[in-house]
């Protein structure tokens, strides 16, 4: 990941785009106060290793994006040793949860990243 290819990547979420953050993130820090969100998980070298959404049903005093990938993390060793950082693109509060899914999936296949969740092969 870089500035520009999260430029690129922003432009895909048009006007849900709730704030432009074009820079990693450590793994372990807030990403900021985001409801929803489509992050972007980056290993030591800065290769994008994985993509993920949030899009909690109650409102959160945190980073939505920083609360789920720590859910990941507490799951899987491989995760916290790969996983080094990351890049949110926040979207608004109102963003459609169909926007939301549509804009993981951009993002994975512009990445090359492969579709991990069985809900999308049932939808796609």
């Amino acid at each position: 990941m870089t500035p520009d290819r999260y430029a690129g990547l922003a432009r895909l979420a048009g006007p849900w785009l709730e704030e432009y953050r074009d820079c990693p993130i450590l793994l372990d820090q807030c990403s900021g106060s985001e409801q929803r969100a489509v992050y972007v998980v980056v290993n030591e070298d800065g290769r994008a290793c994985y993509c993920g959404k949030t899009r909690p049903t109650r409102v959160l005093r945190h980073g939505a994006a920083v609360i789920r990938l720590r859910q990941h993390t507490r799951l899987g060793s491989s995760k916290r040793e790969e996983w080094a950082a990351y890049w949110v693109l926040p979207l608004l509060p109102e963003t459609p949860d169909t926007f939301v899914d549509w804009l993981e999936r951009t993002i994975a296949a512009r990445l090359g990243l492969p579709l991990r969740n069985r809900h999308w092969r049932r939808n796609t």
